[in-house]
């Protein structure tokens, strides 16, 4: 398929670089809408984040992160796809937006989408469609956004349900329901800050995208993309609608979610799944934020038995500040205790100092 086909210098897809751009201020943004960010980012930090928070309040998140991510997938094709497109694909039925989200989801590092079935009753009434999904890069991810997707073509009521049916397979239905969609609580648009950076990258002579990105294997086969260094999964999300799962959270849960979500991700980082050896300096570690599309580090001061740190164009930036405290730890073998502030310009700014007695 053309969509999956790879770059024969860097490996990484040509659809992946045609449709995204890697700027030099530390962000990654779609070329046909620039004001919607994307980041690359580690799916084994995004479920030990979520299994973080659901240890630390003891219950489970999984219903929220379905209808966070449902809401800003909505939002998104809601917005992305043309009128006339959305009436067509509601006579075809959905198989082809299926095939849609199967053929994205293979460069995207989703994982292996396959359709199953399409029932169209009479009258449209009680559809359903089922899919298999192999290595999901997050199953309650996932089932947000077929059903945003759902949601936003037939502008009907979807319930998702999914079940397990060995360690790497799910098969997940798409009921929609007769019940027209109501008047949606649309989420407020994330605008973020974009600052001009510095960043360097090295371009492809193929693809024009980032050399960076040959660090990285796209095993299309199967949906994965791979770190070729580490033991590391990796996936291409918009931070707007992982920003939405926090925000549902806070929203549900009460003023500590992000206090929650600081330290599930601090906890994570001192499991050791990233090295210092990665922030070895100021510059490296301002380019491992930037291909995740996270932001422009602009200063990182190590003073004794403190780190001050400040990034531009940040998002996410809950995770963020669990991160800088986690590797703060990691370096001084104690704990540490953490201040955090995003500036009216936008500016994430950290400061972390070692915790007395510690």
């Amino acid at each position: 398929m053309a969509g999956k086909k790879l770059c024969k210098v860097c490996g990484v897809p040509l659809r992946v670089t045609k449709e995204h751009e890697w700027l030099s201020n530390g962000t990654i943004v779609q070329r046909e809408n620039r004001e919607h960010r994307m980041v690359f980012i580690e799916t084994e930090n995004l479920a030990a984040t979520f299994s973080g928070v659901e240890e630390i309040i003891g219950r489970s998140i999984e219903r929220i992160i379905i209808e966070a991510k449902r809401r800003a997938t909505f939002d998104f094709v809601d917005h992305m796809l043309p009128a006339a497109v959305k009436k067509i694909l509601r006579v075809v039925g959905m198989r082809p937006a299926v095939k849609s989200i199967s053929a994205l989801g293979s460069v995207m590092g989703f994982g292996d989408i396959q359709l199953v079935r399409v029932h169209r009753a009479q009258l449209l009434l009680h559809d359903y469609v089922i899919m298999k999904i192999k290595e999901p890069y997050s199953i309650a991810l996932f089932c947000g956004d077929v059903a945003g997707t759902f949601n936003a073509v037939n502008q009907r009521e979807v319930a998702v349900t999914y079940k397990q049916e060995s360690t790497v397979q799910y098969e997940v239905t798409g009921r929609i329901s007769t019940h027209p969609l109501g008047l949606q609580d649309r989420l407020q648009a994330k605008v973020y800050a974009d600052k001009e950076g510095d960043v360097k990258w090295q371009p492809c002579a193929e693809c024009g995208g980032p050399m960076e990105l040959s660090e990285y294997q796209w095993h299309v086969d199967r949906g994965i993309i791979e770190s070729r260094e580490h033991p590391r999964r990796m996936a291409l999300v918009g931070p707007a609608s992982l920003d939405a799962v926090i925000e549902e959270l806070e929203s549900e849960l009460g003023d500590s979610i992000p206090q929650v979500v600081i330290e599930a991700q601090r906890r994570f980082i001192r499991t050791g799944f990233y090295t210092l050896e990665e922030i070895a300096s100021e510059e490296l570690f301002r380019k491992q934020l930037a291909i995740r599309g996270l932001g422009n580090v602009r200063e990182v001061e190590w003073g004794e038995g403190s780190m001050r740190f400040r990034m531009e164009n940040q998002c996410l930036h809950l995770v963020i500040v669990g991160l800088v405290l986690g590797f703060f730890e990691l370096a001084f073998g104690r704990e540490g205790v953490v201040q955090w502030e995003v500036t009216d310009g936008g500016d994430l700014v950290v400061e972390v100092a070692l915790k007395e007695g510690s």
